[in-house]
């Protein structure tokens, strides 16, 4: 029996990672920095699926062997600042084999009062200590930890969206910041790198303009054709099948080059091979419906549900249309609105179904959301869906 190995989930690494070479090399270059005392700090940003933590896991995975180096992934939870910190000490306390007990005794003589999940809090007596001198001292008393004459500590924060609402970002990233800025100025090597969703830069820099100068952006980009064809066709080697190039072009054309999807359709293919251990045409027509099924469960339904019946309408329009970007005019005269487009193509955007990626311009999130849309049959004079 043949292991299929694609991944149909995000969050771990692929069988086969390829491409991001620059994004390494940007890591490393950072990496490289902050060893010589000239620390760096970088958010990796980009739609969801296109391979964030994968990327953060590979560098991981690439500097575990270098000496005196200390990464500790942080996969972050929604909650305040309070549980940060104690995800945080956790975390490095698993990572670098630190006895948590001792950790809490360094902490607690510090003056540090933070409370504890679940309520128990340590030196109540204290006066709370500000939260950026409080992270500031607790990152001290892991560095000071690590056994070597000049460590570097690796932060890998993973989502920071999560702990960054619209009420929270100012106070988290300005803790954030300080925290760094005093650490650095203290002779630290403390490198920070986060990943973050396709707006998560906006919001820092609408919210706290200094921290651009802080924390480096770096958006994440879709695979290249080539890459996306190497992905697949090294792990179906191993396991003696192969993809028509047809299939091929089709997995690129509808994932949009973002692994995510792609993962899922060589997924779906994968479990379609025919006797001749091959993917044609005729196989992959099968696996886009298993592909579609997956994905409708996991995220398009959620978003269709969201959308209004002049919402609606667009999506319609934009489904159904051979051209890939409409613009704002087309919209207006085509779509059959009761109202002006303006807020409803904002909304649009803001639950994520659409992209602007010029003034005007507009297109559907990505082809397998166009394909899914299709496939509802949207009347487009009415906005309901075709019984």
């Amino acid at each position: 029996m043949k292991h299929n190995p694609f991944r149909k989930r995000t969050g771990i690494l692929p069988s086969y990672f390829t491409g991001r070479e620059n994004e390494l090399n940007e890591l490393n270059e950072i990496y490289c920095s902050t060893k010589r005392g000239i620390p760096g700090h970088l958010i990796l940003y980009g739609p969801k699926g296109i391979g964030k933590t994968s990327l953060l896991l590979k560098f991981q995975d690439e500097i575990s062997n270098f000496d005196d180096v200390y990464s500790v992934r942080i996969p972050l939870m929604e909650g305040n600042f309070d549980d940060i910190y104690t995800l945080i000490i956790e975390k490095c306390s698993d990572a670098l084999n630190i006895n948590i007990g001792h950790f809490w005794e360094k902490i607690n003589s510090l003056g540090i009062n933070i409370p504890l999940i679940g309520g128990i809090s340590f030196s109540r007596e204290i006066p709370k200590t500000s939260p950026a001198v409080a992270f500031e001292k607790i990152l001290n008393v892991i560095y000071d930890e690590l056994d070597s004459d000049n460590p570097v500590l690796i932060l890998l924060l993973d989502d920071l969206q999560r702990i960054i609402g619209d009420d929270e970002t100012m106070k988290i990233l300005s803790i954030l910041q300080n925290a760094l800025v005093e650490l650095n100025l203290q002779g630290k090597n403390i490198m920070f790198v986060a990943t973050g969703s396709e707006d998560i830069f906006y919001k820092i820099q609408d919210k706290l303009d200094s921290a651009v100068r802080i924390f480096e952006p770096y958006l994440i980009g879709p695979l290249s054709y080539d890459e996306l064809c190497e992905a697949i066709n090294v792990p179906n080697k191993k396991q003696n099948v192969s993809f028509e190039e047809d299939v091929l072009k089709e997995i690129y054309y509808l994932s949009n080059g973002i692994p995510y999807y792609m993962q899922i359709l060589a997924y779906s293919c994968f479990e379609e091979i025919n006797a001749d251990n091959k993917v044609t045409m005729t196989e992959f027509k099968k696996a886009s419906v298993h592909s579609l099924n997956i994905l409708a469960q996991r995220e398009f339904k959620v978003l269709f549900s969201k959308s209004t019946t002049e919402e609606r309408k667009i999506l319609c329009l934009m489904a159904e249309s051979d051209k890939t970007v409409l613009s704002y005019s087309y919209i207006k005269d085509n779509a059959n609105l009761n109202s002006e487009p303006s807020a409803l193509l904002k909304n649009l955007i803001n639950k994520n179904m659409i992209i602007k990626p010029s003034r005007g311009k507009y297109k559907l999130k990505n082809n397998l959301f166009k394909l899914y849309l299709q496939n509802l049959r949207i009347n487009q004079d009415t906005g309901l869906i075709n019984e």
